[in-house]
């Protein structure tokens, strides 16, 4: 059985640590001969991959709706080679719109939720064309196949373009939030307490692959991939303890939500290496926070950053524009906000309608070319407010003024305007 596991080339690269774990998953409980690849679409050209994966007995394609297109492209392609190979398409898009993706003829089969054991289920004879995938309870039994999704390029691409060897880690699944902006629940399933509660790893064993990673891979830094880190006191003094007991010194970062965090918490993260939180902020104004369903008050984020600065910890502040009844008054309170807190990393985004979002209008956005669309720009979005270009106007206004404090990622994109948000 030939397996090949693709991720679609996109301009801002990642791990791809989904596919790392349904590999890992497969290895293990896939009863017979198993030859499993991976490609990644900024390391290997087209003509690579399609040439590699048109002799495969399955193809499963990674997908966030913005290479959803290029996914297209490369699974049309090995089916004009190999019109017998099976295509299976999962990830964010395919399960926020997957009867969508199913009218085309180069997707035979559709994961919505969880990969781990639904692609197993399918190469081991499941050809339903839509497969639900069932909560993953693996987490703390192997670790994502980093090996296999050939890690150490994006580390050592990294290592070229800010001088760090970095990869990150995923500690938990399920966020405790349903923010209207955020399409995590699509795959995870939204936070129920009794049903569908966090899943999360315990210290020793993320700790386990954090120490093989960082000497495989030579790591001197390392992230979290989980939209909220910080999910409790009681994760976060485990992991923190039981690094400092291991005398493990890498330095490393992780996204914070502010409602959950105290002084506390950030003083052991401190001790335990911390160097940088990540605070989703979004807006300055409480009406607008509100309006997302973030679970956050201004005054808490105040604190949290007055406490980071206090403790020694540097502090990233995520905004975004774009909310529906966001007004020039609320972009002025979000300036005001990143005036008082001083943030020693800015990063200011759009809000972009992906499927899977409160935001997302089947009726009016199915035929988006997402292609164009990336949280820094895209070339869709508009309020009753603000036009598209109003809104990019107001973007480029804050990153001018908080320059000296820009996001690696709204550098990259103030220096090359066209690289996403414009189409063709």
């Amino acid at each position: 059985m030939k397996v090949t596991l693709i991720q679609p080339r996109y301009f801002n690269i990642w791990e791809a640590l989904g596919l790392a774990y349904i590999g890992a998953h497969l290895k293990k409980r896939y009863p017979g001969e198993l030859d499993l690849e991976f490609y990644q679409g900024n390391f290997d050209d087209d003509s690579t991959i399609v040439n590699a994966a048109s002799n495969s007995d399955f193809i499963g394609f990674s997908c966030t709706s913005p290479v959803f297109k290029p996914a297209l492209q490369l699974a049309r392609s090995i089916k004009k080679i190999n019109p017998e190979a099976r295509t299976v398409f999962g990830g964010f898009h395919p399960s926020a719109v997957p009867d969508d993706c199913l009218e085309e003829d180069a997707v035979d089969q559709v994961i919505v939720g969880e990969g781990e054991e639904a692609f197993l289920k399918i190469v081991m004879g499941e050809n339903a064309p839509l497969v639900h995938g069932e909560r993953f309870d693996g987490l703390n039994e192997i670790f994502p196949d980093r090996v296999l999704i050939k890690n150490i390029r994006t580390v050592d691409l990294c290592e070229q373009q800010i001088g760090k060897r970095i990869t990150s880690f995923q500690s938990v699944r399920v966020c405790p939030f349903r923010c209207t902006f955020c399409a995590e629940r699509i795959v995870t399933g939204a936070f129920n307490r009794n049903e569908n509660p966090l899943s999360e790893r315990n210290p020793d064993h993320l700790l386990d692959e954090i120490e093989w990673a960082a000497k495989e891979l030579q790591l001197n830094y390392f992230k979290f991939a989980d939209a909220t880190w910080n999910t409790s006191i009681e994760k976060v003094m485990a992991f923190c303890e039981e690094k400092i007991r291991r005398g493990n010194r890498l330095p490393w970062d992780a996204n914070v939500h502010a409602s959950f965090a105290d002084k506390e918490m950030l003083r052991i993260m401190k001790a335990a290496d911390c160097q940088l939180i990540n605070v989703g902020v979004e807006s300055g104004s409480q009406r607008i926070l509100n309006d997302m369903k973030k679970g956050l008050s201004v005054e808490k984020v105040r604190n949290v950053f007055r406490w980071g600065r206090e403790l020694g910890l540097e502090r990233r502040g995520f905004f975004f524009l774009g909310m529906p009844n966001e007004t020039e008054q609320d972009i002025r309170l979000t300036e005001k906000l990143v005036e008082e807190i001083q943030p020693e990393v800015f990063g200011v985004t759009i809000l972009s309608p992906y499927p899977g979002t409160n935001h997302y209008d089947p009726e009016t956005m199915k035929d988006y070319d997402w292609s164009f669309a990336d949280e820094y720009s895209n070339p869709y979005w508009k309020t009753v407010h603000f036009s598209n270009a109003e809104i990019k106007n107001w973007q480029t206004y804050l990153t001018d003024k908080f320059s000296k404090n820009l996001s690696w990622h709204n550098k990259i994109i103030k220096e090359n305007p066209d690289l996403v948000g414009q189409e063709s």
